[in-house]
């Protein structure tokens, strides 16, 4: 049983979960039981030099994956499908164990991570995004895809979900105050790297980045490992090597495909004045007392 659950948003559009009975999450075909699912990433063994990246969807996991793995195993080669490492949707029976540390993804909230992450101590990076840019591109992936249960509804529908109740992982809001508290008490092992300033200024975030992780790559190998990972490259590198997730089997016609944009600012394409007004005041009153940087152009 998938324990895949259906409910309606406020403008009656269909929403499909996956449900783990804690956190409705992508409904992914792959998982065959989502409640157990969980129950296993919780018990997942790791090793102490394993990496986790963690992120709201969208605010650049995909970009941060290379980036992470190019630091670990010093190289500028693209090191495979993030897709493959991702905790939330690959099956456990076939996640790699290689011999060497290894980054593995969630869009999970810190409390749900492996045990073993918290006893072993596992670094982790947490990603994210302004809102406004996050939930932008969420919605073109959510219309776009069609792999799975997707979204029909309207900008202004899913805006309007967004902030009543949220979508797959819940609240934007409560996502980033939850790991911001779990950053300030284990400020030497979760690391936050800032989508906007990580495109203002790679090489220098890349560099912070190889700090935490006490890997010592130096400034060269930063600035290629920047270069490497610049949207434009990414997007020309990977979708030819996964065409099932990339391709015209995976996207609606007419979509842009995974790799969208990646621009700071491109919610004011997409917001009315009156949507921008409304998050605005939900940003500032939610993250009255967060000390984030949050960078919406």
């Amino acid at each position: 049983m998938s324990r895949v659950a259906h409910t309606k948003d406020c403008h009656g559009n269909d929403v499909h979960f996956g449900n783990t009975g804690e956190l409705w999450i992508v409904p992914s075909p792959n998982v065959k039981d989502f409640r157990e699912h969980l129950k296993k990433i919780r018990h997942f063994e790791m090793r102490d030099d394993d990496v986790i990246l963690a992120s709201f969807p969208r605010s650049g996991a995909f970009w941060h994956h290379e980036i992470i793995s190019m630091l670990l195993h010093n190289t500028t080669d693209y090191v495979g499908h993030i897709e493959d490492v991702h905790f939330d949707w690959t099956a456990f029976d076939q996640l790699p164990r290689p011999d060497g540390p290894q980054t593995y993804a969630t869009h999970f909230r810190y409390r749900l991570l492996p045990q073993q992450a918290r006893e072993k101590k596992v670094k982790v990076i947490y990603c994210y995004r302004n809102p406004k840019d996050c939930w932008v591109s969420y919605y073109n992936y959510s219309i776009g895809m069609k792999l799975m249960h997707f979204y029909e509804g309207t900008w202004t529908h899913f805006f309007d979900m967004m902030n009543n109740t949220g979508y797959w992982y819940g609240d934007w809001f409560d996502h980033v105050l939850e790991w911001e508290e779990a950053m300030n008490n284990h400020p030497d092992v979760i690391f936050p790297s800032c989508y906007e300033l990580m495109k203002k200024d790679p090489v220098g975030q890349i560099m912070k980045m190889d700090q935490f992780l006490g890997l010592n790559r130096g400034r060269e190998m930063c600035e290629k490992i920047a270069k490497a990972c610049q949207f434009s490259n990414m997007k020309a590198a990977k979708e030819p090597q996964n065409p099932e997730l990339y391709g015209e089997k995976a996207w609606k016609k007419g979509n842009p495909g995974f790799y969208r944009k990646g621009e700071i600012g491109d919610w004011k394409n997409w917001f009315t004045v009156a949507q921008s007004e409304q998050l605005d005041a939900v940003f500032k009153k939610r993250m009255s007392e967060s000390k984030l940087p949050v960078i919406f152009e």
